[in-house]
This record gives structure tokens, C-alpha cells and sequence, in this order.
């Protein structure tokens, strides 16, 4: 489990190409390093994440951040 928000994953994956192709060819290619995944906290405290797809990875990102703030939850990008 990665307990980061895609956007950090997707900074790793650009200065590690060569090891974030390997693993997605392990995962049959279902590892996509893009923006659209955000952490939630309440009171501090991880209590989950979310993540949206369908636009661009940052349009992507920006719905999930606003659903997670308009359930009165704390998005940590």
C-alpha cells in the first residue's frame, strides 16, 4: 500500500522512470503514476483516501480535493 497522494507518486516516478516501468509491468500494467488520488485526515489523523479519474490527472486531482473538503474532511496533497 502507498500512503502518499498520486501527485508525490507521480514526482518519484519522473526522476525513476526505468523502476516505476518495472513495476508496472509487474502489476500487467495497472500502475499509472498520475495526479488524482488524495489522502483524507480528520483531526489530523489519516482515515482514508479517494480518487477520481476521468479528466487530466491535475482536473482529476482538484475534484477530489473538493470532495473531500466539501465533506468537511482535510485533503493532504
Amino acid at each position: 500500500m502507498i500512503l502518499s497522494p498520486t501527485g508525490t507518486f507521480t514526482g518519484m516516478a519522473d526522476g525513476m522512470s526505468a523502476l516505476f516501468q518495472t513495476f508496472s509491468g509487474l502489476a500487467d500494467n495497472r500502475v499509472v503514476p498520475s495526479p488524482g488520488r488524495v489522502l483524507i485526515a480528520r483531526d489530523g489523523v489519516l482515515v482514508g483516501s479517494v480518487g477520481v479519474s476521468g479528466d487530466t490527472g491535475p482536473n482529476d486531482e482538484i475534484c477530489a480535493v473538493a470532495g473531500v473538503e466539501a465533506s468537511g474532511l482535510v485533503a493532504q496533497l
